[in-house]
């Protein structure tokens, strides 16, 4: 079985089933567990699925995947949003990166440049950075959260409020046509909100998965943000939307 009718068939018994087991796939598609493997992982890096162990589920579209799983998702796009995203910084700038894995892409290159004054609410990217690069890195305070390391509440927003960046890279939970720049949480939308009136530029880094994506809260709308970075060209629609908003958009 060619690989597209195999990715078919699995989904379509995922969706009936809510969850698989890679020795039932194996079995029931004529091919080996190894291959059933391959197949989940590519299926999870398109974010259809969420591996487990032994099989695989349907993932919870309602709430924020964890970070360690997110990280799994269409990886070398992030790769590619990340490197696209280097030529709007210069070195000398002010500049804050929120929690998320297309940021902590951004961050993982940013060993280029050695005197940037980089503040994050992430501690693996405070970590990261500080290992990496000769950058000055600023810890944001707050109150860690579990699942994926991020530092939030009163105290992130009030320290934030003091600073002025050159640009504010931000994550997002997801694209919609109708509402704008949407999020799953509370403290992620507050954080963004305020980094938008404390940024020269604000920068929306985005995977196509969050490209008609609509999550539970409205975040920013479109022309409160300057650019978008993408790893797709936009649907037609989408990019009428966001040039009448005048967001420039970015894609490798």
């Amino acid at each position: 079985m060619l690989s597209q009718p195999r990715f078919d068939e699995i989904m379509r018994r995922l969706t009936l089933q809510q969850r698989v087991s890679v020795l039932e796939l194996a079995e029931a598609l004529h091919v080996s567990d190894e291959t059933i493997r391959r197949d989940l992982k590519g299926l999870e890096e398109l974010g259809k699925l969420r591996r487990i162990h032994g099989g695989a589920i349907l993932p919870n579209t309602s709430t924020e995947q964890p970070l360690g799983v997110r990280s799994r998702i269409r990886p070398q796009e992030k790769a590619r949003i990340a490197q696209k995203a280097l030529g709007l910084i210069r070195d000398g700038m002010s500049i804050f990166l929120d929690t998320g894995t297309t940021t902590q892409a951004l961050a993982a290159r940013l060993d280029r440049f050695g005197s940037l004054n980089l503040f994050t609410n992430s501690l693996d990217i405070a970590q990261l950075l500080n290992q990496t690069s000769d950058n000055r890195v600023t810890l944001v305070p707050g109150s860690v959260r579990r699942n994926d390391s991020a530092l939030i509440g009163s105290h992130t927003l009030a320290f934030v409020e003091q600073f002025h960046f050159d640009i504010a890279f931000m994550g997002i939970g997801g694209i919609d046509l109708e509402v704008g720049f949407m999020d799953y949480e509370e403290p992620e939308a507050l954080l963004r909100r305020l980094l938008c009136s404390h940024a020269k530029q604000r920068v929306i880094l985005a995977d196509s998965g969050k490209v008609g994506l609509r999550t539970f809260i409205r975040t920013i709308p479109f022309d409160q943000v300057d650019c978008l970075v993408t790893s797709k060209p936009l649907p037609d629609a989408f990019a009428v939307c966001l040039e009448q908003a005048n967001v420039t958009v970015l894609t490798p």
